[in-house]
């Protein structure tokens, strides 16, 4: 590769046409042997360079899929500092492919390998067929300034060959799990007149999955069961399970949280983790974990973040505003009202008893009143 790029080089750069330019034989020999020294002297740091794999290939995309194919740039001599240019040549699709590291990186000295991803974003509305091209990588010196003099460069080629179908497949693979241990609610989630809330909330055992997607549409577990033991692992304490995951996209690999209610006192526990797609157990793992005291943890515990803040001040938000309505709708009317309602017909029968004992006492003064009257006429 090194060769026709030197050649095109020198052209552009004093005029020269290969093709058509006559030269003795023996000055053509001396040109080139001179050339080589030059090269294999004045430039080590471009020998032996190469791309695995040199190729960008999947024939099971589907239209919106993402896809990431990892290049590894190598070289047999890291002495100097290189850079390196991408250039993509693939009509109809250019647009869908990106590098990680743009298109235009250092390759750092004392490194043989450096990886590159190359992105493929598939657009929605794409249509269906073959799409083909190729990516050329240029390195060159990373302080290399030819002025008017020729440059140096070595490249590779990477080829593209995508194929886009209506036919999709979700797949995946389990790579790592892990529980990170757990802290209890501290102040002021842990008052007791608004703890229940905040425990029901925000209190969470964590499980952690480093997943890679090996279909061509986003997917996740169907769902994840997790079982508490004892460090016995006779009595189990807990048993939930949560379809609430995240997807990884196609072709990728991701990280996956799944979060369980608990209820768990400090301690040291077992969980046994099953792994669902669809009704069938793919992976099944058996992690310890620890559940510490509130600031037992010395900083370590997974962040709350801003949700128990909001949930909190929506709590206060919520009792201003019934003080406020009680306030506009003058409840107390009403309360005092319904207290009549409730004990009316208390009030009434006691209104009746007074009434009737007030009845019985006049007509008693009443009687002794003419008992007195008659006795005095007689």
């Amino acid at each position: 590769m090194v060769f026709p790029m030197f050649l095109r080089n020198l052209r552009d750069k004093i005029g020269i046409s290969f093709s058509n330019y006559k030269m003795p034989k023996r000055y053509l020999i001396s040109f080139f042997v001179a050339l080589f020294a030059f090269l294999a002297g004045a430039h080590t740091a471009l020998a032996g360079f190469g791309i695995s794999p040199p190729y960008v290939y999947n024939k099971q995309l589907v239209p919106g899929a993402h896809y990431e194919q990892r290049i590894t740039l190598l070289r047999s001599s890291a002495e100097d500092e290189l850079r390196a240019q991408i250039s993509v040549n693939a009509p109809d699709i250019d647009k869908w492919i990106t590098i990680d590291k743009g298109n235009d990186f250092a390759m750092p000295k004392g490194e043989l390998q450096v990886p590159m991803i190359v992105n493929v974003d598939v657009p929605k509305d794409a249509a269906i067929g073959d799409y083909k091209g190729y990516i050329n990588v240029r390195i060159a010196p990373a302080n290399q300034n030819t002025g008017g003099g020729v440059a140096i460069a070595l490249g590779a080629r990477i080829d593209i060959d995508l194929t886009l179908t209506n036919v999709t497949f979700s797949d995946f693979m389990v790579r790592l799990v892990s529980i990170p241990d757990v802290e209890r609610l501290g102040k002021p989630w842990s008052w007791k007149y608004i703890y229940p809330i905040f425990e029901k909330l925000f209190y969470r055992v964590m499980v952690v999955m480093n997943v890679q997607n090996t279909g061509n549409v986003d997917t996740a577990p169907t769902k994840i069961q997790l079982d508490v033991y004892d460090l016995t692992e006779n009595k189990l304490l807990e048993t939930t399970e949560t379809a609430s995951l995240n997807k990884v996209k196609s072709y990728s690999t991701g990280e996956i949280q799944a979060f369980f209610p608990t209820t768990l006192p400090a301690g040291q526990y077992w969980a046994k983790i099953k792994i669902y797609k669809d009704n069938e157990i793919t992976n099944s793992y058996k992690i310890a974990f620890t559940v510490a005291d509130a600031g037992g943890l010395g900083g370590k515990a997974r962040s709350l973040g801003y949700g128990p803040w909001l949930v909190l001040g929506a709590m206060v938000l919520a009792v201003l505003i019934v003080i406020f309505i009680l306030i506009r709708i003058r409840i107390w009317r009403y309360i005092i009202l319904l207290i009549v309602i409730i004990f009316g017909p208390v009030y009434r029968k006691l209104g009746s008893i007074i009434i009737a004992i007030k009845a019985a006492f006049w007509r008693w003064i009443r009687q002794k009143a003419e008992q007195k009257t008659d006795k005095y006429d007689k």
